[in-house]
């Protein structure tokens, strides 16, 4: 398997009608056959998430203490705040090697300011000046980037209008999260006793996630069922459909497994034999949710196909407390 790529510069730039139609029928072929895409051209500028990675390992610099006093608060579905090495553990697929080993992975979640149901807790302005204005920012922009492929989606599957998924969807609900995976021994890695992030798909409705240079994220083809690597590629962002698209479209739409497992560059090591450790990584995904009362019923378009609806009708919020079973531990 091949994860496509796609240029989204018809859609973030003034375009023609027929020229935003083909990328937006790319664009589901590809959520459809493998559920990840590379999407070049999404109108964020590379120099914004440079800045987002450099105030990331600002933040990871900084002393335990001073990380933990912005730290997650107990209770599963708050996913706001700092979580520290072995905090969170993703459900891995039953019978895998991986299957409820500790995800050694530690992350600080944020999103608008203007969410009362999921407040940010900021590290103090005095101890990482400016990050939280650079974080807001970022988060806004990375929402802009998700409208379009909302509007994009929505044109693709052949939906009543652009708005037809945008509508279910505000900045607000979103997250984005600042993740720092710390060195890691092979040999560990290798036989089974710890993982980078274990084996999950998301909750929401797509995800947008940037990547360092090193690598170490694969995805497991639908079909075959092998795991395929999915390197950083300069310039684009990588997209995945979520568990809430994957219910609206009735399984149209693929909500892929993936993981973070062991980079495949050789320059992404260092030391020797049982020495032998990987770098340390970091990736910024960014999680574009529905509002939590939105029923996940099929889409209307689809009930025209004929095919039996798959799924119960529910809220996102409810499935969101369905997955999150067992994420976080105290």
């Amino acid at each position: 398997m091949q994860i496509p790529i796609i240029d989204f510069k018809p859609w973030s730039e003034l375009s023609s009608p027929k020229e935003r139609l083909q990328v937006a029928h790319e664009l589901v072929e590809a959520c459809h056959s493998t559920g990840f895409v590379y999407i070049k051209n999404y109108g964020i500028p590379a120099s914004m998430v440079d800045e987002a990675f450099k105030w990331s390992k600002k933040f990871y610099d900084l002393k335990e203490e001073d990380r933990a006093s912005a730290a997650h608060p107990h209770g599963s579905m708050i996913y706001r705040g700092y979580s520290k090495l072995g905090h969170e553990t993703v459900q891995a697929i039953e019978g895998e090697k991986f299957e409820g080993v500790p995800d050694f992975t530690e992350s600080y979640a944020m999103g608008s300011d203007d969410n009362p149901e999921q407040p940010n807790i900021w590290i103090n302005e005095l101890t990482l000046p400016g990050f939280r204005d650079f974080a807001l920012r970022f988060h806004a922009e990375c929402w802009k980037a998700s409208e379009l492929i909302l509007r994009a989606l929505a044109l693709g599957l052949g939906l009543p209008s652009e708005d037809s998924l945008l509508k279910f969807h505000s900045e607000i609900e979103n997250e984005l999260s600042y993740r720092h995976y710390p060195p890691i021994s092979e040999e560990k890695v290798r036989r089974g006793e710890v993982d980078r992030l274990g084996a999950h798909t998301d909750f929401d409705s797509f995800t947008l996630l940037f990547q360092d240079s090193l690598g170490g994220l694969t995805v497991k083809h639908p079909r075959t069922s092998k795991w395929v690597d999915a390197p950083p590629i300069e310039g684009a962002v990588v997209m995945n459909i979520g568990d809430a698209l994957e219910r609206w479209s009735n399984d149209y739409l693929t909500s892929t497994m993936h993981r973070v497992h062991l980079p495949p560059l050789e320059d992404s090591y260092e030391g020797d034999g049982k020495q032998r450790m990987t770098r340390p990584r970091f990736s910024i995904p960014y999680f574009v949710m529905p509002k939590s009362e939105t029923l996940l019923h099929r889409l209307d378009i689809l009930v025209a196909s004929g095919k039996e609806q798959k799924y119960k009708t529910i809220t996102y919020k409810q499935l969101c407390q369905q997955k999150s079973e067992g994420v976080f531990s105290y």
